[in-house]
């Protein structure tokens, strides 16, 4: 082979195929893995186009030139919908890969096309059937003529991608100023002359052969050295990075010792605090049981704290807390545990005991530690402490639950009062377990739909008539049973469940009375009590009103029944909250009334209606002439604020009879019915009704 186009040919199809293995190497360290491998395919077709060049060149003859030019043009059309592909993969658009998929369609048209045409897709007819004669005098097939729509299309399709390319470029210089290198610009100015030369020597207005593949060459080569040059820096930038960790590392080791001292000991006594005394607690706990003795935990919990903070200041607070520390510390056994777990809290570890008496001297001996007087800059201050024991293995199988033993028992000894110690036993552990069991079942019990309402009548006491169904809530328990709300609703007050549950009474007892009045029961209104924490909630007045619209009843059909002690705890407020409720038109009535703290000046500031007398007063209004009398205090002081008073607990004649001489309005109690179902209290009105 003398010629030295073919030559240089065929060194081109060598070079791509060696920047195809490149890219395809870089794809597994570059950022861009798939611009990489679709760069990679992009220079092996344009080996493959560059060597069919040289096929078409040589040939033997016309046919033969014919035959290797179909397969010049089928690689050049298969660059066209790659190199869309490949700006997509960079450009990173969903648009911009529909459009490479909409080119790679019209490309496969243009494939067809190619090998069904005589001349291939580009000509419609040749001008020249000899070899022609290049400007520097080798002999080579070029092919001209009359070129094809289909040759146009491909052409347009082309100065697409080219100007696809110079926007994604620009637009990357500007964001991210990568792929902006002076090579690559001078590459793709180089790959459009050359492309346009070939549509010169297409049309037979220049005689030289395709020149696009060696400038694709020379892009290929800046590309691959700027992808190589970001992958070098990219290590560069990692291994700075590593390094610098690696420094950072080092000097938070230091640090963290300090922290890890800070997070497990308290800044003010020098103990160990929770997370450090559970720490410590595990390793006697595992020493205790490889040497089969006992060990027990101490709470210790100084009462009144807050009044020595307040009154003395807390520097002196402090100052007891620091002296109480070093008592214990120094009473503590070889070894023990001493720690601080909150502001008035302590724990002590006891261990290496054999039988339990050896721990309760050892309690007495901590006790009578801290039991003398403490003096304290400025004052002497008699201190007392409240104490829980637990002991393992009687009262706990592991430290977390020994500890959490003990704090139970030091719950116990604060109930009791100051200065009382008590031991841990099951039965505190069991009520406590029932309790959490009991309050993670309330949190889908409305949910289930287990809670239902029952009804007790409130009876007029001039005339018998029902005028009145108090609303009352039960749980539908699936395994206890009807549970009364005196077990439930200081659970759901605590969890913060009650304000969903309020929701639902209200909203049902609304329901209720909506369908008593579509039965004829016209003349009776519902009513609902009320909790502590619905009283405060803000949005009361929404619920109340939204729960009437839904039924289509009006206020005065709601009656709100608060108890008095609830009204108490922030009677101002109290008051703006009913003055709120009072505006929407429903009734609003004091329950248990006589058994708070009421203030009578406060009583006759609340916008409500009426009084509800409790049941503890009217239980002995015929035995106790003092219960009688208060009862007619009660009456007489409700007729001269304008208000009616209901009596609840009535539960035989002789009351009913006394309280309508007293002048009682309403009367309520199991001597007229028990809370009653849906369908009995519906079958009670009937009766009545019928009665009537």
């Amino acid at each position: 082979m003398d010629a030295p186009i073919a030559s240089l040919y065929l060194i081109s199809v060598g070079a791509l195929a060696m920047c195809s293995f490149q890219a395809a190497l870089l794809a597994r360290s570059s950022s861009y893995v798939r611009a990489c491998w679709v760069f990679a395919v992009i220079c092996f077709t344009f080996a493959l186009f560059q060597y069919a060049n040289l096929r078409q060149q040589l040939a033997s003859d016309l046919a033969a030139a014919i035959a290797a030019h179909k397969w010049v043009n089928l690689f050049s059309l298969l660059l066209v919908p790659q190199i869309w592909y490949l700006i997509a993969a960079l450009d990173d658009r969903k648009r911009a890969f529909f459009l490479s998929y909409f080119v790679a369609g019209v490309t496969l048209l243009l494939v067809a096309d190619n090998f069904i045409s005589p001349f291939g897709y580009r000509f419609a007819s040749l001008a020249a059937e000899a070899p022609c004669k290049l400007p520097w005098g080798e002999q080579a097939f070029l092919l001209a003529g009359e070129t094809t729509p289909a040759y146009t299309v491909n052409r347009l399709l082309s100065l697409g991608a080219a100007l696809y390319a110079a926007a994604f470029c620009i637009r990357a210089r500007r964001e991210r100023a990568r792929f902006s290198n002076r090579v690559v610009w001078l590459s793709v100015a180089l790959i459009v002359v050359t492309t346009a030369m070939g549509g010169a020597t297409d049309a037979g207005k220049l005689q030289l052969p395709y020149l696009s593949g060696f400038g694709f060459l020379f892009l290929a080569a800046s590309y691959l050295l700027l992808v190589r040059w970001e992958a070098a820096r990219s290590m560069t930038e990692k291994i700075r990075i590593s390094a610098a960790l690696e420094r950072e590392v080092e000097s938070h080791k230091l640090s963290s010792l300090r922290f890890e001292h800070a997070l497990t000991n308290d800044a003010l006594t020098r103990l160990p605090n929770r997370a450090g005394a559970l720490e410590k607690l595990r390793a006697m706990f595992i020493q205790s049981e490889s040497n089969l003795t006992r060990m027990a935990v101490l709470l210790l919990d100084l009462d009144r704290l807050a009044i020595i903070n307040g009154t003395r200041g807390y520097e002196a607070g402090n100052q007891l807390l620091v002296e109480v520390a070093q008592r214990l510390r120094q009473d503590c056994s070889k070894g023990g545990l001493v720690a601080r777990l909150g502001s008035a809290r302590f724990v002590v570890g006891i261990a290496g005991h054999k039988t339990v008496a050896g721990i309760e001297r050892e309690v007495e001996e901590i006790l009578a530690a801290v039991k003398p007087p403490f003096s304290i800059p400025g004052t002497v201050l008699n201190m007392t402490f409240s104490a829980g024991v637990a002991v393992y293995p009687d009262h706990a199988s592991s430290a977390e639950d020994l500890l959490a033993s003990a704090a139970l028992a030091l719950h116990q000894a604060r109930d009791a009062g100051p200065g009382n110690l008590r031991v841990f036993h099951p039965s505190l552990q069991q009520t406590l377990s029932e309790r959490i069991g009991l309050e993670n079942e309330l949190k889908d019990a409305l949910e289930k739909e287990q809670f239902v309402l029952h009804y007790q009548p409130q009876i007029c006491a001039a005339s018998g008539r029902v005028v009145c169904m108090e609303a009352l809530i039960r749980w539908h328990h699936p395994s206890l049973g009807l549970v009364m709300p005196d077990k439930f609703i200081p659970l759901a007050e605590a969890t913060g469940a009650i304000a969903a549950i309020g929701s639902w009474v209200i909203d049902a007892a609304c329901r209720q009375l909506a369908s008593w009045r579509e039965n004829g029961f016209i003349d009776i209104r519902v009513a609902v009590n009320l909790s502590a924490q619905q009283l405060l909630l803000s949005d009361l007045g929404d619920t109340v009103q939204a729960a009437l619209q839904r039924a289509g009843l009006w206020g005065a059909d709601l009656e709100l029944e608060i108890t008095e002690s609830v009204l108490m705890q922030d009677p101002q407020r109290s008051i703006e909250r009913l003055e709120a409720l009072r505006r929407l038109g429903v009734r609003l009535s004091i329950d248990d009334f006589g058994t708070g703290y009421s203030s009578l000046g406060y009583l006759k500031l609340l916008p409500v209606h009426a009084f509800k007398l409790d049941r503890s007063f009217v239980r002995d209004i015929g035995k106790s002439a003092k219960d009688l009398e208060i009862c007619a205090t009660a009456v007489g002081l409700a007729r001269n604020l304008g208000l009616e008073i209901v009596a609840e607990g009535v539960e035989d004649a002789s009351q009913a009879t006394q309280l309508r001489k007293l002048g009682c309005h309403l009367l309520q109690g199991y001597y007229f019915a028990r809370p009653l179902a849906v369908y009995a209290a519906t079958d009670f009105l009937a009766t009545e009704r019928r009665v009537a």
